[in-house]
């Protein structure tokens, strides 16, 4: 447990903050109080251990992205001998008609419902 230095705080906390003040050039990172941001009492524990997370969260992520395999694309069932409607059918029906359920798994929904757009 650690309690700030600044006289107005004075509050107790277990771990500090890594932080970065932005008004600085360069930016440099410290610990600081939770509370306050005042800068706390350099730790360096603390600082090994955060350097070592933040090694090892990149390495971690280096290797999710070698061991991403491409994603296959989906296969598309040939609809014409499954389908129960004629191609564009979903173009001629009325608004207030239900689209059928065949029709909403159909890897051609898209062109059924734009046949008449597209002739």
């Amino acid at each position: 447990m650690r309690t700030c230095q600044n006289p107005s705080c004075k509050k107790n906390f277990n771990a500090p903050l890594k932080t970065i003040n932005l008004q600085q050039t360069p930016p440099d990172p410290y610990f600081s109080c939770p509370h306050c941001l005042t800068e706390a009492e350099p730790i360096e524990e603390l600082q090994r251990i955060v350097a070592d997370a933040e090694e090892d969260s990149l390495e971690e992520s280096q290797q999710e992205t070698s061991q991403i395999e491409p994603e296959e694309k989906p296969k598309i069932n040939d609809t014409a001998a499954v389908c129960h409607y004629h191609r564009g059918y979903l173009s001629e029906r009325t608004g207030k008609e239900g689209i059928p359920d065949d029709c909403l798994v159909c890897g051609e929904i898209l062109d059924c419902m734009l046949k008449k757009m597209h002739a």
